[in-house]
């Protein structure tokens, strides 16, 4: 039987998701501790209860939000086959671009001192070691050894999935980065070896 969450718990949650929702569509460094208690319908004194300060609210959501980062891209590369794969993380990239998850993403990883640098540099270690541990398991799964070690695989493909992000949310050409995505794919697909 799942464990009951407290009052307190689902008033951090309720917070933390609206939080996110501020940082999605403003950026983390514009938010105030003011606009996330009116939008999480609550005190702010209540915010200040359970985070102590606005980077405590802000180092939460990027917690969240890597956490559920991860978990989306792991999932898109457990598809069957390699064009399955390519286009299941695509869509989910698209998504991210169309939802606010790159806008996030950025402003709370991308810039210096809005939150702590460990949590930034163990945020995107772990993001990079889950691309490069799924892209592992996908070749081999294609019968595919790997050339490289899966932690240099996950730099890469968290390079291209960041770029193409930014490229995404600067109001490229969505066309052509799909193509392009697809040619970085290949690239992937050639740094392994039939087993």
């Amino acid at each position: 039987m799942p464990k009951k969450r407290t009052n307190s718990e689902r008033s951090k949650e309720t917070i933390v998701a609206a939080a996110d929702t501020l940082i999605r569509r403003k950026g983390a460094a514009s938010i105030t501790v003011d606009q996330v208690a009116k939008e999480a319908g609550c005190a702010k004194g209540l915010v200040h209860y359970h985070f102590k300060t606005k980077r405590g609210v802000i180092e939460a959501v990027a917690q969240h939000v890597a956490a559920s980062r991860t978990e989306a891209w792991v999932a898109a590369f457990r598809a069957p086959t390699p064009k399955g794969a390519i286009d299941q993380s695509w869509s989910l990239l698209t998504r991210e671009s169309v939802d606010g998850t790159i806008r996030a993403w950025t402003s709370m990883f991308g810039q210096g001192g809005v939150i702590p640098e460990q949590t930034v540099r163990k945020s995107i270690e772990e993001f990079a070691g889950a691309l490069g541990r799924a892209a592992d398991e996908l070749l081999r799964d294609l019968d595919l050894e790997p050339t490289i070690l899966p932690e240099e695989n996950g730099w890469l493909l968290g390079a291209v999935v960041h770029g193409m992000g930014l490229e995404l949310l600067s109001g490229a050409d969505q066309e052509e980065l799909e193509g392009a995505y697809a040619a970085a794919w290949l690239g992937i697909l050639s740094l392994a070896t039939p087993s």
